[in-house]
């Protein structure tokens, strides 16, 4: 057995090889290294007020996301699409977590309670579509325009993960028969 931990989000995982993706925040696993190696700092960093305001406007996307992500969970009809989205609104939070620590602000006090989804799954996996892919452009645009490296891997390594949000929107489809 091995430590692993993600320099995404800093959560250790167990096991004998190294994942393909953290199973906290979806990162990729070239973000992966021994525990020993995760530099206990990395989130100790300066930042400009461009980069604040940024990572403000992603904790409010990731909040915002995660409600509508447990608001799917919450649907019973479709109990496989409902598991599915469970995952995304955990991982969504992971995202808002660690923006919130890298501003230096409190997690968002309605961060894990269900906002509001329609009753129709293809208009749901739509919406979910359209909130994945402007999370993805809005975080590779962060990435690019941030000066401080660790904030740019940050946004850079969570628009990836954002890109696979969408693949996974492509498999609820045809689960659901849109």
């Amino acid at each position: 057995m091995q430590l692993h931990r993600c320099r995404v989000c800093g959560e250790t995982f167990l096991g004998t090889d190294t994942p393909s993706h953290c199973p906290f925040c979806g990162a990729h696993r070239e973000y992966f290294v021994d525990t020993r190696d995760y530099p206990e700092d990395l989130n100790e960093v300066q930042i400009t007020e461009v980069e604040r305001e940024d990572l403000l406007a992603a904790i409010e996307l990731e909040r915002a996301n995660t409600r509508f992500y447990l608001a799917l969970a919450g649907n019973r009809d479709n109990l496989k699409l409902a598991s599915a989205y469970k995952r995304l609104a955990k991982v969504e939070a992971e995202h808002a977590s660690l923006f919130c620590k890298l501003a230096g602000v409190s997690k968002p006090f309605d961060l894990l309670e269900p906002g509001h989804a329609a009753d129709d799954w293809c208009v749901n996996i739509a919406d979910s579509r359209a909130r994945e892919q402007r999370a993805t452009a809005l975080y590779a645009l962060f990435a690019s325009r941030a000066t401080n490296e660790r904030i740019g891997e940050v946004f850079s390594a969570i628009s990836d993960v954002e890109a696979d949000h969408i693949v996974v929107d492509s498999i609820a489809d045809s689960i659901a028969g849109c």
